[in-house]
């Protein structure tokens, strides 16, 4: 908007200069037309039927010129010939001296038109005369024929200060109505502006909303399928175990040491999947985090490395005083970014950090495998959603998530959250239940 005004001011200062130099240039008009009416109306008929003689001035057209058209504005009148002599003038030390005309006042004598000029600007438009009008005047000629077929100019001239007291008056008659329109329009736009800033925070509100439900969605997905694998596959598989731990023994009892060798190596690699299955549910659902503390969850988090070989470094060293929207989105970007470790890095080592430093909350986890190129398609398509959904909600929190790697050198996972960026109670706790 405020670009936009700077552009309303200029087109509105451009457009009142060019209004002004209109008004300037009917100014000029009014004054043609004023003496091309008495060069008709009030010279012409009172001209004598002889030439006119700069050396014998009639006194009948003297008298009707200085009591009919030498009237204000107009200050001086003059009536030149063919050849450019003053033959009559109100100003007698101009009379009988030699004037060079123009090729506009030339034709404007014969042909019987008018032609303003202004004085030292050697017959170009009058209206230029802006910045320099003072001791200027404004000429009009108009050619007249006497009854003895002399071809005459007609010229008066008066003070340009008053052709620009006429164009102003025209100018200032106008500019209100400019000035309205143009505020009009202005506010007109800010108006339609700001409905479109309201729309586009609107917009973006509920994409954050559907970003919150999508995220809320695959929680309970992901709680739902938890529930079924602890209930179901995992509850089967250790009976399972036990039986064929059972069954080995008997085996061994009756005499067939390969055969119970083998049910017991069956056994022991269905517990080893059940203890997969468990951190795989820990991975999916988090135990009491807010109860148990950041730093145990995210020790059972990382016992899923462990468990598959992977070294892990845990460094956690915040205190009790962070908010559960804070907690959750630090657990929520571990897990993510451990799950992403465990599908595609084939890393052998992780470090994971979180600390508080200078107002922020940081987590920092990075990789030595094999990672990838950002820019890549197949990057993108292998992308975690769940870090993407979790961006947002760091974004909303006045925080951001970042993923940086390259292919060959690993992949470093850093979330960064201000500590005093609270939301409203009422609206952390509904993060925090989606988080969950």
């Amino acid at each position: 908007m405020l670009v936009a005004l700077g552009a309303f001011v200029l087109c509105g200062v451009g457009l009142a200069l060019a209004q002004r130099h209109a008004a300037l240039q009917e100014a000029v008009r009014d004054a043609e037309v004023t003496t091309t009416l008495l060069a008709s109306r009030v010279v012409q008929p009172t001209l004598p039927r002889t030439p006119l003689d700069p050396a014998d001035v009639d006194e009948t057209l003297d008298q009707v010129i200085r009591e009919r058209v030498l009237v204000a504005p107009i200050d001086q009148v003059r009536i030149v010939d063919e050849e450019g002599i003053v033959v009559y003038a109100t100003d007698s030390s101009s009379l009988g001296q030699r004037q060079p005309l123009t090729v506009g006042e030339l034709d404007a004598l014969h042909d019987g038109t008018a032609v303003a000029t202004a004085d030292g600007d050697e017959g170009s438009d009058p209206t230029r005369l802006l910045g320099d009008r003072e001791g200027q005047s404004l000429v009009v000629g108009v050619g007249v024929r006497s009854p003895s077929d002399q071809a005459l100019l007609l010229q008066t001239r008066q003070p340009y200060e008053a052709v620009w007291f006429t164009g102003r008056t025209v100018w200032l008659t106008l500019l209100p109505s400019f000035v309205l329109a143009l505020t009009l329009l202005y506010l007109a736009k800010i108006g339609f502006a700001y409905r479109l800033t309201r729309s586009l925070y609107g917009v973006q509100e509920e994409r954050e909303q559907l970003l919150v439900t999508a995220l809320a969605a695959a929680d309970r997905e992901r709680t739902l399928i938890a529930s079924d694998l602890h209930d179901g596959v995992v509850q089967g598989l250790t009976g399972a175990s036990y039986t064929l731990t059972d069954a080995a023994n008997r085996t061994r009892s009756a005499g067939q040491p390969e055969l119970a060798d083998t049910i017991t190596e069956t056994a022991r690699n269905l517990r080893r999947w059940v203890r997969e299955l468990r951190s795989l549910i820990v991975t999916v659902t988090p135990p009491a985090l807010h109860s148990e503390g950041l730093r145990a969850t995210l020790t059972d988090l990382t016992a899923t490395l462990e468990a598959r070989g992977i070294d892990v470094e845990l460094d956690v060293e915040v205190g009790d005083t962070l908010s559960e929207t804070s907690e959750s989105l630090v657990y929520r970007a571990a897990q993510e970014a451990i799950r992403n470790v465990i599908r595609h890095s084939g890393a052998s080592r992780v470090r994971l950090l979180v600390a508080e430093q200078d107002g922020w909350l940081q987590l920092q986890l990075t990789d030595d495998g094999q990672g990838f190129d950002p820019s890549a398609e197949s990057a993108r398509r292998r992308g975690s959603v769940g870090l993407t959904l979790l961006a947002a909600l760091v974004h909303q929190r006045g925080g951001r998530l970042t993923v940086e790697s390259a292919v060959g050198d690993g992949t470093t996972v850093t979330l960064l959250l201000p500590e005093q960026a609270a939301p409203d109670a009422g609206d952390e706790r509904s993060t925090a239940e989606v988080l969950r």
